[in-house]
């Protein structure tokens, strides 16, 4: 009887078992064929290693075509598809702010290959220089494109340390600096990054094999740059179909993602049979070799003429409305006024996609909110008597901008100094009619006749540091500041700002200034993102939107002369998170 039991009990385990595995392995088979739906299309597009592959990050090298003068080789190199195991940005449940790009991998483009269109035209140009510079060009470049009806090749953001920038030279040349930007045969780089190790000592490298020190410098140009779509930063598709209405579009700029910037990519791609007819090259032979004139409304003539300076000669707007070739190649489109917008609806135009230009990289929108909310504990720990903060930039590096340090950064101290004494009057002013709303306040009074003492607190043993040798903290330069000293946010380049003693005049001025390096848990949310497709940390590259973003913020700004990272503040940034203050919140970069 015992063993009946014992073998009833069996088979019914043995029946609940069965029933369990079946439950798991159909769990398991809905689970695979539901991320086979949402992600195997992206997997496909971003690991095949056959023509299909997507172009978004590889770089190819081009076979030199004698009817494409400008074309030179780089090798085919498709990147290593994302790791599972390495997320591209922290975990988080909800962002803090709610107007970014949440919807979207902005690791992937919006963009996706498509054929072309039967009659389609183009409108192609060869990014350089660094990160801001690329984004007036690519003003530029979707201004010209929807003033000629042309769809604009969209190249990618290409983003470097210094030394990798990619230097305006020659088209030959240019094409050539793109073509270096390849991950072939390097992606055993991927997890061996030497920026993040010790330098090595000469007797170190002397040690080193022939093999050893070319993985060294193959690993450390690996992690100097990186590339990602413009939609990684920035809310292009806005600006792409928000532009009908404007200067008198009736249809949206149109665009064509051109993720590798070979000639030889470009032919295939774009069906192109006969280069020598179909593609009209605009070869620079110096930085600023043209400029486009809007003759739109205005007699040719008379335009080109009224131009001098910089640009070697002018290529009237009707000129290129007339080209019968389906690609125009420009080489360089860089500069404020390289494309000239006269008439009103170029003006319009112009102002459209500049002011419409929204940074909406989430990650960045949260590090900045963090920020302020610890700007906002800051002023009351301190007890500032103005609201918020001031912005400020101050550029030190290359050339002009070094010699002009002591010019440029007494303009931000005498700036300061006129900022802090309308603070004061403004304060002033609020204090006066306090004081006459107290007096006609009978409550007011009742509190003034009773013996209250406000507890104290000790603000100095707030802030300790635990290295008497380090430069003095944010708080322990401003907690025992006047009230009426601002608290003032500096974006600069100057390394590390606080043991600078070109900064030591502002800072004992301005002892309530801060630094992108004081928002620690702000750093924190950008320093563990990488790029999937390449391992690459995507920090340095954010810092300088990030510490831009936060300047912008500020309830005034004064920027660098000359500087582009400033104007991009003063025309794209400061106006979008102040609509209703008036230009001359903005100092002049003067």
């Amino acid at each position: 009887m015992s063993n009946l039991k014992s073998s009833n009990g069996t088979t019914l385990f043995q029946s609940k078992s069965r029933t369990l595995f079946l439950c798991l392995v159909f769990s398991a088979i809905l689970f695979v064929f539901a991320v086979q739906i949402e992600w195997v299309p992206h997997l496909n597009y971003f690991s095949s290693t056959n023509d299909d592959t997507p172009d978004s990050f590889k770089q190819e090298h081009d076979t030199p075509s004698p009817s494409t003068p400008p074309s030179l080789s780089s090798p085919s190199s498709p990147l290593t598809p994302p790791s599972p195991s390495s997320p591209s940005s922290p975990t988080k449940d909800q962002p803090l702010q709610l107007n970014g790009n949440q919807e979207h991998n902005p690791f992937l483009t919006m963009f996706p290959p498509r054929p072309p269109m039967d009659q389609e035209r183009f409108l192609a140009y060869i990014p350089h220089s660094g990160f801001h510079n690329q984004l007036i060009t690519l003003e530029n470049a979707l201004r010209l494109a929807a003033m000629l009806n042309r769809t604009l090749l969209l190249p990618p953001l290409h983003m470097s340390h210094k030394r990798q920038a990619l230097v305006w030279k020659v088209p030959p040349v240019l094409f050539q600096q793109w073509a270096d930007r390849n991950r072939t045969n390097v992606g055993y780089c991927r997890d061996h990054n030497p920026l993040l190790l010790p330098a090595p000592t000469r007797k170190q490298l002397r040690g080193m094999t022939e093999q050893q020190r070319r993985e060294l410098a193959e690993c450390t140009f690996y992690h100097q740059w990186t590339m990602a779509p413009w939609t990684y930063f920035y809310d292009i598709p806005k600006i792409l179909t928000g532009v009908i209405g404007i200067g008198g579009q009736t249809e949206p700029i149109r665009v064509f993602s051109r993720p590798n910037m070979s000639l030889t990519w470009l032919e295939e791609h774009l069906q192109v049979k006969d280069p020598s007819t179909e593609i009209y090259y605009f070869n620079d032979t110096n930085r600023y070799e043209y400029r486009i004139a809007d003759d739109s409304e205005t007699d040719t003539n008379d335009t080109v003429s009224g131009w001098s300076g910089r640009y070697s000669h002018t290529i009237p707007l009707s000129s290129l409305l007339t080209r019968p070739e389906r690609i125009l190649h420009f080489g360089s489109l860089f500069a404020t006024d390289r494309v000239e917008a006269r008439s009103p609806k170029h003006r319009a135009l112009k102002s459209y996609i500049s002011h419409n230009m929204d940074l909406w990289n989430q990650d960045i929108l949260d590090a900045t909110k963090l920020a302020e909310q610890q700007i906002e504990e800051w002023r009351i720990t301190t007890k500032r008597s103005a609201p918020g903060f001031l912005g400020a930039h101050l550029r030190t590096a290359d050339g002009i901008f070094e010699r002009l340090i002591p010019t440029n950064l007494g303009r931000i101290i005498a700036w300061l100094q006129e900022m802090t004494n309308l603070d004061q009057k403004m304060v002033n002013n609020e204090k006066r009619h306090s004081i006459l709303r107290k007096r006609q306040d009978p409550l007011a009074k009742m509190l003034q006749s009773n013996k209250y003492t406000r507890p104290t607190m000790n603000r100095k043993s707030m802030v300790k540091r635990e290295d008497p040798s380090e430069a003095p903290t944010f708080l322990e330069r401003c907690i025992d500041a006047p009230a009426e000293s601002p608290l003032v946010f500096l974006s600069t380049d100057v390394h590390r700002p606080r043991q600078d003693p070109a900064l030591t005049e502002l800072l004992d001025q301005f002892p309530c200034t801060m630094f992108l390096s004081d928002f620690e848990a702000s750093l924190q949310v950008l320093e563990k993102i990488q790029n999937p497709f390449d391992g690459v940390y995507m920090l340095p590259y954010m810092i300088a939107l990030m510490d831009a973003n936060l300047a912008a913020k500020g309830r005034h700004f004064k920027g660098t002369e000359r500087s582009t990272f400033s104007a991009y503040i003063m025309n794209h940034l400061w106006p979008s998170y102040h609509p209703e203050e008036p230009e001359s919140a903005v100092s002049a970069l003067r």
